[in-house]
């Protein structure tokens, strides 16, 4: 039924009974000092009458039932370790120890994170790259049917669509493909939580994917952290699933999380075909408003909500301090273009105005700067090779002698580390992987750049930790 949301009609009849609290948490109902924000009240603990997280029944096991119906799913599963907990057991739910993973190279790095720790061995599938931007895209059907030949008996094949600027896969090509090898499709869909007939994109999971999982978070009113997973998995795998979910996920699950899934669901769940209708129109107004500015170009992917913008001459890192300088914070920058996540609602008028003039002023505060020599550069063609495995496989390398190398002498070695560009969290260099000439290129460039750069012990040494095998003195 429309309008229900189950798990705060429960927070709110706990809330009025003005109960004394003699249970976790230590803030007691945020009444242990005066000056608590309000929201401490609301933070609960699994008491009567608010249900059991990992065994649900009552409003718990509602809400899912509500959000299933939504996403028509066999089943659904609220979240509240993010889409990072949602990759881990979405792979666990299907695989065993040693199993082979065909995965999306450009995927986030939870999802190379929990192929390590579940002991799986992955096949890389190289993503596509758009011609006319150089951002990499997504997995053609002609890489995925070469690594189900090349290297056949994996058990999943695990994709990100959309990608981080938008792109979604063609689920339709790729399908027919892990239908015929009989291996369910697990899709990373952590950025399209609003995707759907009123949205205008349909998910990968209405195109037939077995499982996704969604970061309602990202684009619908949730708490951060706050996501979901909807699939159609056999009873086996849906038993896995639980387990995994139980295991994975804190047994002190946050009600303030939960219930800001319940009210992204509802809130969900409200859109129609025209209202979504008019807030693209009014988002398409934006981007033609940009364009007509001097020296910088705003352009969308198949996810019109998720605006790139780039600037002439400048890397995406400067324009993007610019835009915060006038109080525009942008989702993340790499290379010359920024990544902006633009509200799903209609954009007024005032505020377009008031946009426009925040980007003007950054635009002249860029020009005004002058052009510094750390210029961006586009990142060297990686994608050579469409399907490949690691060097050294994940459960050989806790064992493996390390040895720390200058960048220079990295070259052609096997890495110890992973190397991520952060935002957006898509690694450069896998653990496992063999170091190539362009790797360092780019580590170097995002040095030189300041982009920030998640693992690597001695980067600020310019090192690198890897294999000793191979190294001659």
């Amino acid at each position: 039924m429309k309008g229900r949301m189950p798990i705060i009609e429960a927070l709110c009849a706990h809330v009025e009974r003005k109960a004394t609290s003699w249970h976790v948490p230590g803030h007691k109902n945020g009444t242990l000092f005066e000056g608590l924000p309000s929201f401490f009240e609301w933070d609960k603990t699994e008491l009567r009458g608010l249900d059991d997280f990992h065994h649900p029944e009552e409003a718990i096991y509602e809400a899912k039932l509500l959000l299933r119906q939504v996403y028509e799913a066999r089943d659904s599963h609220f979240l509240i370790n993010g889409s990072t907990v949602g990759n881990w057991a979405m792979l666990a739910a299907v695989s065993q120890r040693g199993n082979r993973i065909y995965v999306q190279r450009n995927s986030h790095k939870s999802v190379f994170n929990a192929l390590e720790w579940l002991g799986l061995s992955p096949i890389l599938l190289e993503p596509e790259i758009d011609p006319s931007t150089g951002i990499s895209g997504n997995v053609s059907r002609e890489t995925l049917e070469e690594a189900l030949t090349a290297f056949p008996g994996g058990v999943a094949v695990f994709l990100t669509s959309p990608t981080y600027y938008g792109e979604t896969a063609r689920i339709e090509e790729l399908l027919p493909f892990t239908t015929a090898s009989g291996i369910p499709l697990l899709i990373d869909e952590a950025h399209g939580a609003h995707f759907g007939e009123a949205f205008g994109v349909r998910s990968a999971f209405e195109l037939g994917a077995t499982a996704v999982v969604q970061s309602a978070h990202k684009t619908l009113p949730a708490l951060t952290m706050g996501a979901w997973i909807h699939e159609r998995f056999t009873d086996d795998e849906r038993r896995r699933l639980t387990r995994a979910l139980q295991a994975f996920q804190t047994s002190s699950p946050s009600y303030l999380l939960m219930a800001s899934l319940d009210f992204a669901r509802e809130y969900r769940e409200k859109w129609t075909v025209s209202n979504m209708k008019s807030v693209r129109i009014s988002h398409e107004r934006l981007h033609q408003q940009i364009n007509q500015l001097t020296d910088i170009t705003a352009f969308t992917f198949d996810d019109w909500s998720r605006m790139i913008l780039s600037c002439e001459e400048y890397s995406g890192s400067q324009l993007i301090e610019a835009l915060a300088d006038q109080g525009l914070d942008a989702e993340f920058a790499l290379g010359p273009h920024v990544v902006c996540i633009l509200p799903l609602r209609s954009i007024e008028p005032f505020e377009q105005d008031t946009w426009i003039n925040q980007i003007q002023l950054a635009i002249e505060t860029l020009k005004a700067e002058g052009i510094p020599d750390k210029r961006y550069m586009e990142q060297p063609f990686m994608g050579k090779i469409k399907v490949s495995s690691l060097a050294r496989p994940l459960d050989q390398l806790e064992d493996a002698e390390a040895v720390e190398q200058t960048f220079e002498q990295s070259v052609g070695l096997v890495s110890l580390e992973t190397i991520i560009p952060y935002p957006p969290g898509i690694p450069l260099i896998l653990r496992g992987e063999r170091i190539t000439a362009e790797h360092i290129t780019m580590i170097e460039h995002y040095i030189n750049t300041s982009i920030h750069l998640q693992g690597g012990e001695f980067l600020h040494q310019g090192k690198l930790r890897v294999i000793q095998e191979g190294i001659r003195e």
